[in-house]
């Protein structure tokens, strides 16, 4: 499996992460304009439209999958006889690999509990720091000249905070309209990843599917290639489709999995007061280029 060769050396491709473009990606998503991005409003048709420009900034092919109420029903159920949003948005940018049937899905959800009685959510890091994460990456591999060896799909999750409905969605329908031979070889999930408990020594949790250890090995391997200190806080996990964000409807299908999430979960946590001003930007930069380098490993697997 060979990769075309890269047009940055390693440090270079590092640089390309911008404290600039990532405090943009968070502090706009968390502008009153958005109303909190609740998921089926208007803010969130916004705000799935601000993601899918900044994709195309990067020069990927992005298309919107739209789904209605009455689809959502079609394909996940309705056990609880929750009332579903009226039309949601999962906002998908491609980069082809050399196999077309074999995919790297990344993702994260851009939505969150928009504008209650406690005023406005502003969700800057659940999960405003995560879309940023994920649109990094992008800017990233485009830059770097891979020419990955699987299809890798950067996929912005709509209505997570109303029960994982975009990525279930997104899951079902990948399975019930696969062709031979298509696979997700992995999926990597950011949540909450702008903030730590130790603003010294800053931390993120790796979660993974134990049934693939090649998971735990890449992610050590990649540690000794980013800027320190850094500390990854290992959470193993099981393939049985639990969790509590967007990683769960692969870990239902037994798809190896990769969550990257907080190191504890901050007293702000679905307030008003989950702002960009507390963002730990160290953090963030340092996990991004962790999670480059994970990245890169499993697309030439």
């Amino acid at each position: 499996m060979v990769f075309a060769l890269p047009l940055f050396g390693q440090q270079d491709i590092h640089d390309i992460y911008s404290l600039e473009y990532s405090k943009k990606i968070i502090y706009d998503l968390s502008d009153t304009g958005f109303n909190g991005r609740e998921a089926g409003t208007k803010w969130g048709k916004k705000s799935a439209a601000y993601v899918k420009r900044e994709f195309q900034k990067a020069g990927y092919d992005v298309c919107v999958q739209k789904i209605s109420d009455a689809e959502l029903d079609a394909t996940i159920g309705n056990p609880k006889n929750k009332v579903y949003p009226k039309m949601m948005r999962n906002v998908i940018a491609v980069m082809p690999g050399r196999d077309l049937h074999r995919y790297v899905v990344v993702g994260a959800h851009y939505d969150h509990l928009g504008n209650t009685e406690a005023g406005i959510h502003p969700g800057a890091d659940d999960n405003a720091s995560g879309i940023a994460t994920i649109l990094t990456l992008a800017k990233m591999v485009k830059a770097s000249g891979i020419t990955p060896e699987y299809t890798l799909v950067f996929c912005a999750w709509d209505g997570e905070e109303k029960g994982l409905l975009g990525s279930k969605y997104y899951v079902q329908r990948w399975f019930d309209n696969r062709e031979e031979g298509d696979s997700i070889c992995c999926y990597i999930n950011f949540d909450m990843v702008g903030r730590s408990d130790n603003t010294d020594i800053p931390s993120a949790t790796f979660a993974w599917n134990d049934n693939y250890p090649f998971l735990l090995d890449i992610c050590k391997e990649a540690q000794n290639d980013i800027p320190q200190p850094f500390n990854v806080m290992y959470d193993r996990r099981t393939g049985d489709g639990k969790g509590g964000s967007d990683y769960a409807p692969f870990s239902a299908h037994d798809i190896p999995f990769i969550a990257w999430m907080e190191d504890e979960l901050h007293v702000d946590y679905h307030k008003p007061t989950d702002t960009p001003d507390k963002i730990h930007w160290e953090k963030h930069r340092k996990l991004t280029i962790l999670s480059y380098e994970v990245l890169v490993r499993l697309l030439k697997k």
